[in-house]
């Protein structure tokens, strides 16, 4: 295999990854795939070209909903052999290697890439498709959005002549970023928050929207039609593409599951895997890495919802309203940023409807939500909260620190 001609520098750094990735896990420092990857980077910059060798890769990117979108595709390459990814959410260069590394025989890779990281991953593993989601502010780690769109376009300049860029063409941002790739394939892939997107990235001008739509009145650039578009097809959801209609089945609630499932299956077909046998492989993913899966409280199901900005949190508000379930909000500690995005997320929607709210920083979400109109109720933990509403299946939207903790609280409970 590919491995085998390593060279000597590259075998050096995977060994040196590798010992250092043992060490962290005797020491209980957790799994040491970032400090592995890390060392293998230092002694090797270029280690991740050896250990991606020549395997078909796809690399999913985007602000939210990247560990989903890349589960999905994992699943519908699936068909076409065996596939590696970084499910454990370690996106960045190191967390990447140390995930290619521990499997050189798989000839199809699925990797979830952090958004700001897509240059250096794109070079190292030269994809056959890149898959961008969405772009908005990213509060929690200070990242630049015009920097990152900036990094996008130039990077999507850079993308090889065999590497088709299949990019959300409802998001403005995303689109203009990847005006510059070589191939471009779109999917009607949703704008659930606007806010980030109203000025034109290209001219500065303030865009138009409509309910389906985009377009800049200063550079006339509009929404592309898209290639990929999801539907409702009787009780639930179907692609429509150039090669038909291909139902899909998937547990994620709401528009959020079959949206990426239109960017798996793009992803599928672009690399040659059957549609119909890669819709299939998708309708049996149930969980991504403590996300969706139905855990059980008493009489209730818990499907977990993990937000980190204002993008996320309008996203899990329609998840709520467009299936009427009851919602939960989770909320811990974590920096003095975190609550604050809460602000700007349109909580509005659920006006009049009831919402219990638990968690260490509860104070800050009972009065983000009060504010909006809704009707909220304090709970002292998850149990009180899901179990306030009637017997059925309820949405928990949680923050980072509150999803980890709610998540192994639970972990074996799901069925």
């Amino acid at each position: 295999m590919t491995h085998a001609r390593d060279p000597l520098r590259a075998r050096a750094a995977l060994a040196t990854g590798k010992a250092a990735g043992r060490l962290s896990q005797a020491l209980g420092r957790g799994s040491g795939s970032m400090i592995g990857g890390r060392l293998a980077l230092r002694v090797d910059p270029e280690v991740l070209r050896a250990v991606a060798g020549d395997r078909r890769t796809v690399v999913v990117t985007g602000t939210n909903g990247k560990s989903t979108v890349t589960a999905l595709v994992a699943a519908a390459l699936s068909p076409g052999g065996a596939v590696v990814s970084n499910s454990t959410g370690a996106n960045m260069t190191d967390g990447i290697v140390t995930a290619m590394a521990a499997d050189r025989e798989s000839g199809l890779a699925a990797i979830e890439c952090d958004e700001v990281y897509l240059g250096p991953v794109a070079r190292g593993t030269r994809p056959k498709a890149v898959v961008v989601l969405n772009s908005s502010r990213e509060y929690t780690r200070g990242v630049s959005l015009k920097s990152t769109l900036e990094h996008w376009r130039h990077t999507a300049a850079t993308l090889p002549d065999d590497c088709v860029a299949i990019v959300n063409v409802d998001d403005p941002l995303v689109s203009w970023a990847f005006e510059t790739a070589p191939r471009r394939i779109g999917v009607s892939g949703g704008l659930y928050w606007r806010d980030d997107a109203l000025v034109c990235p290209a001219c500065g001008t303030v865009q138009d929207f409509t309910d389906t739509s985009w377009s800049c009145p200063g550079c006339h650039r509009s929404r592309p039609e898209p290639d990929w578009t999801v539907v409702q097809d009787g009780d639930g959801w179907a692609v429509e593409h150039a090669g038909g209609r291909t139902r899909l089945h998937v547990t994620v609630p709401g528009r959020t599951g079959p949206v990426g499932g239109a960017f798996a299956l793009a992803a599928a077909d672009a690399l040659g895997v059957d549609v119909d046998a890669a819709a299939e492989r998708i309708s049996a993913v149930a969980d991504v890495d403590g996300r969706y899966a139905p855990y059980r409280v008493g009489e209730h199901q818990a499907r977990l919802l993990m937000l980190k900005n204002p993008a996320g949190w309008a996203e899990a508000i329609d998840v709520a309203v467009s299936t009427g379930r009851p919602l939960v909000v989770a909320l811990d500690p974590f920096g003095p940023k975190d609550t604050a995005t809460m602000w700007e997320a349109p909580f509005h929607r659920l006006a009049g409807r009831e919402v219990y709210v638990t968690g260490g920083r509860r104070a800050d979400g009972l009065a983000i939500l009060d504010a909006a109109g809704v009707t909220v109720r304090e709970a002292p933990d998850l149990e009180s909260a899901v179990t306030g509403h009637a017997p059925g299946e309820v949405v928990v939207a949680c923050n980072y620190p509150a999803f980890r903790r709610i998540s192994k609280q639970f972990r074996g409970s799901t069925h």
